[in-house]
């Protein structure tokens, strides 16, 4: 790979989505290995460290979505991209259902038509929610790009405002639920953010303007997100009232979560370059991050995870063995992945040749 290569792709993005992958995994890790629950008032300096990097790590799916809307604005529309997408997704949600039928792994789900069609069609069935909306967003690209680039910046910049205010400001600020809200696990939530990346692009960073101001917004942000949830936790367990909004600052579109992915990925864009060599190498994996994803978040997979990298016996462990259970199995999640779609991309290269052969 050339040193062109690598600034074309800007190696400093490509190290914060690596960087995004592994916050997502600690997520699912945290999440699917019951160390988020909530223990009443007897929660332990372990349930506290566990809030603590489920706070650090919320804003990476926000982050991802801003990465998407900055590049893909000025990118153009490929149908043999939006096809290897979805050929990559059937890979996984199909071949991790076969590989685990073939070992007799128990994937803790019952194997129906429904299931089945979970695999085989993993857009329509939204069987990784953040790639359903990515593909419809993305066939959208042609229409949003021409869009945005038509109305002025402030028809544009109102265009945001409006959205983030009705999707992610009244739900942060009043002590109830909508019927609306989906947790921004919904394409709705996705298009905001991808169009507040796509402003960013365009338009550029007013006030975020350098590394240093984005790290204070995301350190800051996800302080806020541990503070307010622990708040509420307080309120609830005392009183019993906020049952309906205990979750409601770990939600991807609460305002601090949305801040903190916007604050890092404001410190990735305005930090120093990364060398060469480390530019090479951090550029030869970023395009297996997806990868990582799709592996571990099948249904095959999902709930199995944890349980094999004992996720669910460190919660009692003491404290240095905890995090270091934990660390360690999202670690072991992230090389994983890096190796299984490593394989995936030479297959997938070897049908290309020969499809090309054969045209």
């Amino acid at each position: 790979m050339s040193d062109t290569t690598v600034r074309k792709r800007n190696a400093n993005m490509e190290l914060l989505r690596l960087l995004l992958m592994f916050m997502i995994i600690m997520l699912h890790a945290l999440g699917k290995g019951g160390l988020l629950n909530n223990v009443g008032e007897n929660l332990t300096l372990n349930g506290t460290i566990a809030w603590g990097l489920e706070a650090l790590s919320l804003c990476a799916v926000n982050a991802f979505i801003l990465l998407s809307g900055y590049y893909l604005i000025n990118s153009k529309f490929r149908i043999g991209r939006l096809i290897e997408l979805i050929a990559e997704m059937i890979f996984y949600s199909l071949g991790a259902f076969l590989v685990c039928s073939l070992l007799g792994v128990d994937i803790h789900e019952e194997v129906n038509t429904y299931f089945l069609l979970h695999t085989v069609f993993p857009v329509h069935m939204n069987l990784y929610w953040f790639l359903t909306a990515y593909v419809f967003v993305y066939i959208m690209q042609p229409v949003i790009s021409a869009g945005v680039k038509a109305v002025s910046e402030k028809q544009f910049r109102t265009v945001v405002i409006l959205l983030l205010i009705f999707e992610c400001g009244f739900k942060s600020f009043l002590p109830f639920r909508f019927e609306e809200d989906e947790f921004g696990y919904n394409l709705l939530w996705f298009l905001t953010v991808f169009l507040v990346g796509a402003y960013l692009k365009l338009y550029g960073f007013k006030v975020l303007n350098k590394s240093y101001k984005g790290l204070i917004l995301y350190v800051v942000s996800s302080g806020m997100i541990l503070v307010e949830k622990a708040a509420v936790f307080l309120v609830y367990t005392h009183t019993g009232h906020l049952e309906e909004i205990r979750s409601v600052s770990t939600e991807y579109n609460h305002i601090f979560v949305f801040l903190a992915g916007l604050g890092l990925f404001a410190a990735f864009v305005h930090s120093k370059p990364v060398g060469e060599k480390a530019g090479k190498i951090i550029c030869a994996l970023s395009p297996m991050a997806l990868g990582i994803y799709l592996m571990h978040e099948n249904l095959s997979l999902r709930y199995n995870w944890p349980k094999w990298l004992g996720i669910f016996e460190s919660a009692d462990r003491p404290t240095p063995l905890f995090v270091g259970r934990i660390l360690l199995a999202v670690c072991t999640i992230f090389v994983c992945g890096l190796l299984i779609d490593f394989i995936r991309i030479r297959i997938f290269n070897l049908f290309k040749h020969i499809f090309a052969k054969k045209t």
